[in-house]
């Protein structure tokens, strides 16, 4: 389709404050670019800071990252390659520079290049004078050896980094309290190859970051996987974040999981602040991205940072992540809730940095020697990747404007004055080991790193080891003992000392460095959750399950999720035990759930002992009926019931169990009883030999809770007749209710020839499944249903429909106006379908059609039933008194149902009103729809769909 109309889409969120006062006021909107020293005109700051411009082009251009060394100066990654790499022929274009405040008065006003032609460079470390870089595909060391500021010693360490795209490589390389550096990989993994080494085997990065040591030749994969951003607090908690996700902690490292392949882990990763749909952002600028789905959230978060200056003490702890396409720096404060993280925004409708300037893109952020917060501005006037946006903003005119510009920011309280930034070149290693117990972060890991780097320790050992227990602040004495760790000079009796400290963030890590050391301590897990948690993956690593000391940190952290994983893998082999001591002596069980899991593990293992002690206690058990019912289910569904209790003298266990499957019958048939008590009791039911007559009967069930649990129930049964009897009821079924039959007669081989029979003789029309469904019938295991799937599914598109799509493909080379296209949607197409504020929202949502080619929005236009989602599959009503209805069906009761009809009209109508209700197969869209609209307008509507967003002319777009 050839568009020649410039286009611009426009995603502002701008919400009002009611707990916090707002900043005065909303900043006047810039002409792009701004002159740096002008940019101050356009943010917008929480109250009580200030922001201060620390560097700005020429002198710097295009920072991703920025890191200080001892010196104090500024090193930043400048990746000038962004978006698509350096054109064909020339050489690379990221470069490091050296930047320093010479005269002191904050402004870094001295640059030097260090290192230039580097590919898609992402982040940097200083070590041992020089720096660890990460950049396209590798890990290398760079140092200057002559002193002319520049780098002549280059060595590769690692090689294998995904490099699909400059947004999703390999960045952040951290040195952390364990004195690794830490990487976080990009999303897209590798194999890493360790150059440091001869005869080293590629390390896989599936779905996880990486460390190594930088003293020795130790690497591996690590748990977690960060896009753009990685930190830690002052205890050595990791987090990361991606586009959707700004705040993930990394709970429970993977080597854990290695020791106890019984537990069930779900994840080892905590979303400390709202992501994806839930996060929450406030830009004040009008800000553009790709999908207008996604307006006040997150869609391009990166740079995460925990705050650990002391410049701003009200702020330590908390975290911060930049969205450059919203133009602003979010915090959150977060607060220690078991064993892991929970947040709040610390800012009510309004976000801690903001600016009304569409070129602001903070992209990072960096802790600084002066206890301030220093912020990475890119300055771009198109932050977004030409791969992630819709085809027509690809090669965009302004895609690189900015590219000759840069600033660094400080963030700084309004109250108090600037600091002169230290030094700690030429520090003597006394001097430095003090400096451990700084209150500013920059000064502990300075002072660490220096002290790591050095050979010699001897003449410090002693004053190491005092400060490790007499430091004057708990992160003092933290970093102290893992400094003496790193140096190998942690002995039993400094540990055992510290292991009495009146913190209990320095006894957790006490238990962590004790695994470590492979060393044995006590430690009260009393008042904290935290310990408790560290001393299971203490048990989890020495795989020795302690069961008194797991069960003593089970009741106090009963209702920890976080918590119950580490016990999970702490418990080993007694699971069995573990759950039946809780069942049998603890008051507080909680919700259930790690009594549940402990059922589960305990039905993986191959001890019949525990098995059958468990399952006696579950049967004796007076407490909840609802856990005595899940707990039963943990066991059973792997276990037949016979293999427990398969001797005679089990005979009164066994009767006693079947007794308690007939009482769950009983409670699923009675419609007296809460439907989420009966459905709890089908899910038993299911695991009962003779409950096929009762779970058909269910089926039927006025309850729609009710018959979905008895569907998914029935699904484990090879009951042919009764799946017959839900074909037949099919097309009166509710979309949920079709839904879960279709998904259950696709597990079973025997039952898919049954729903292929009904495509076949169109009692069931292909239109009536989803994609899901229709993809696993294309790849069924059986090949030979497969293939007949394959016959079915293509004959589905009527032949007449095909003519006219391939009549109408002539409009898509025609002249389009998406101005006229609105007009030709308004009449045609908005009594069913919503794009941006014309029409109703009763049909499936079109207004994301980044990703959709022209051709494709035809397809759906001239063919609407030939891909339906099941929630809009059109349903015909004929009532007692005569009267026709069609619509979506969006709710249905016991009593009732609610259809939504054209134009947004909403009709409730009482079951017993009903004569007969039916699925169409088809959606409300009636097909020849295009009788009533020329080629020419069908040109300018599919126009409109697609490039609807871009209509205020602001944004170029590809022609």
């Amino acid at each position: 389709m050839r568009i020649s109309l410039i286009l611009i889409a426009i995603l502002s969120t701008v919400a009002a404050a009611n707990a916090q006062p707002q900043p005065a006021q909303r900043p006047p909107e810039p002409k792009s670019p701004v002159d740096a020293k002008m940019s101050f005109d356009y943010f917008q700051i929480a109250s009580g800071y200030k922001i201060e411009l620390a560097a700005s082009e020429p002198n710097v251009v295009d920072p991703v990252a920025v890191r200080f060394d001892e010196a104090g100066r500024m090193w930043v990654v400048e990746m000038r390659d962004y978006p698509n790499g350096p054109s064909a022929g020339q050489p690379p274009m990221s470069r490091i520079k050296v930047l320093d405040d010479k005269d002191h008065d904050g402004f870094y006003e001295t640059s030097t290049v260090f290192a230039d032609k580097l590919l898609f460079a992402t982040g940097l470390q200083p070590w041992k004078g020089g720096v660890i870089v990460t950049m396209a595909g590798e890990v290398a060391y760079m140092k200057d050896t002559d002193g002319d500021g520049k780098a002549d010693h280059r060595e590769k360490w690692f090689t294998g980094f995904a490099e699909d795209n400059p947004q999703l490589r390999a960045n952040h390389p951290t040195l952390a309290l364990d004195n690794h550096v830490y990487i976080s990989n990009g999303l897209r993994g590798g194999e890493i190859l360790d150059h440091r080494s001869e005869g080293r085997i590629p390390i896989p990065l599936r779905g996880m970051d990486f460390r190594f040591d930088p003293r020795s030749d130790r690497s591996e994969a690590v748990t977690g996987v960060g896009q753009f951003g990685l930190t830690f607090d002052n205890y050595g908690n990791r987090f990361v974040c991606s586009n959707r996700n700004p705040c993930k902690q990394i709970v429970i490292k993977d080597r854990y999981l290695k020791q106890n392949p019984l537990a069930a882990i779900p994840t080892l990763v905590n979303d400390v602040s709202p992501a994806g749909d839930s996060s929450r952002i406030f830009p004040i600028s009008r800000a553009w991205t790709t999908s207008n789905l996604h307006a006040g959230q997150f869609t391009a978060a990166c740079g995460v940072t925990i705050y650990r200056g002391d410049l701003m003490p009200s702020m330590t702890g908390n975290s911060f992540t930049c969205d450059p396409t919203g133009n602003l720096v979010h915090r959150d404060i977060l607060k220690l809730a078991g064993a892991t993280y929970t947040s709040k925004p610390a800012h009510d409708g309004f976000e801690f940095l903001a600016s009304t300037d569409e070129w602001f893109r903070p992209v990072n952020m960096e802790n600084g020697p002066d206890g301030a917060l220093y912020v990475v501005d890119m300055y771009r006037a198109v932050i977004e990747h030409p791969r992630w946006v819709p085809e027509e903003l690809k090669n965009r005119p302004d895609e690189r404007y900015g590219d000759d510009r840069g600033r660094i920011y400080r963030v700084i309280p309004v109250k108090g004055q600037r600091r002169q930034h230290s030094s700690l070149a030429g520090q003597s290693p006394k001097e430095l080991v003090q400096l451990l117990d700084h209150r500013n972060a920059w000064h502990r890991e300075t002072a660490a790193r220096l002290l790591i780097e050095q050979r010699d320790h001897g003449a410090i050992l002693l004053d190491l080891k005092k400060l490790a227990l007499a430091a004057s602040t708990p992160i003092g004495r933290i970093r102290t003992l893992w400094l003496l760790h790193a140096i190998d000079q942690l002995d039993p009796k400094t540990l055992s000392w510290a292991a009495g400290d009146s913190n209990f963030r320095v006894r957790q890590q006490v238990v962590a460095l004790a695994e470590l050391q492979s060393s044995k301590v006590s430690v009260a897990p009393k008042a904290s959750s935290l310990i408790g948690f560290q001393q299971a993956l203490y048990f989890a690593a020495e795989q020795k399950s302690e069961l008194q000391v797991l069960f003593s940190i089970a009741q106090q952290s009963i209702d920890d999720p976080w918590t119950q994983r580490a016990l999970l893998l702490a418990v080993g082999k007694q699971a069995g035990a573990l759950a039946t001591q809780l069942l049998n002596e603890s008051e507080n069980t909680g919700d259930g759930s790690l009594l549940v899991a402990l059922a589960d593990q305990t039905s993986r293992s191959p001890d019949k002992r525990l098995q059958k002690q468990l399952l006696q206690a579950i049967v004796d058990h007076k407490g909840e009926l609802s856990l005595q019912r899940r707990l039963l289910i943990a066991m059973i569904r792997r276990l037949p019931l016979l293999k427990v209790t398969g001797a005679a003298e089990d005979e009164r266990l066994r009767d006693s169990v079947i007794a308690i499957f007939e009482r769950a019958i009983q409670t699923a048939k009675d419609a007296s009883a809460k439907s989420e008590t009966r459905c709890e009791a089908i899910g038993l039911a299911a695991y009962h030999t003779d409950s096929v007559d009762a779970l058909q009967q269910l089926t039927v069930d006025q309850d729609q809770a009710v018959r979905l649990t008895a569907i998914n129930a029935l699904s484990r049964k090879n009951a042919v007749a009764s799946w017959k009897e839900l074909l037949k009821r099919f097309p009166s079924d509710s979309p949920a209710i079709r839904r879960a039959v279709v998904n259950a007669m696709i597990l079973r081989p025997e039952r898919t020839e049954l729903l292929l029979d009904e495509i076949e003789n169109k009692r069931i029309k292909v239109a009536e499944l989803d994609r899901g469904q229709t993809n696993r019938l294309l790849s069924h295991n059986d090949a030979k249903l497969a293939a007949r799937a394959k016959v079915l599914l293509s004959n589905a598109i009527p032949a007449d429909r095909q003519k006219v799509l391939a009549d109408y493909k002539a409009a898509l080379q025609l002249q389009a106006n998406p101005v006229r296209g609105r007009d030709v949607f308004k009449k045609n197409c908005s009594v069913c379908h919503r794009i941006g504020d014309i029409g109703v929202d009763v049909a499936p949502n079109i207004s994301d059609s980044r990703t959709k080619q022209p051709l494709q929005i035809l397809t759906d236009v001239i063919q609407p039933n030939r891909a339906i989602d099941n929630n809009y599959v059109s349903y015909a009503v004929r009532t007692e008194d005569g009267q026709s209805l069609t619509g979506i069906l969006t709710s249905e009761t016991a009593t009732s149902i609610t259809l939504k009809q054209q134009e947004g009209k909403v009709t409730t109508l009482l079951r017993s009103d009903i004569e007969q209700l039916r699925s169409t197969g088809v959606s409300l869209m009636p097909e020849g729809l295009e009788k009533n609209i020329s080629h020419q307008d069908m040109a300018d509507l599919v126009s409109f769909i697609k490039n609807w967003r871009y209509l205020d002319g602001r944004t170029p777009f590809k022609k």
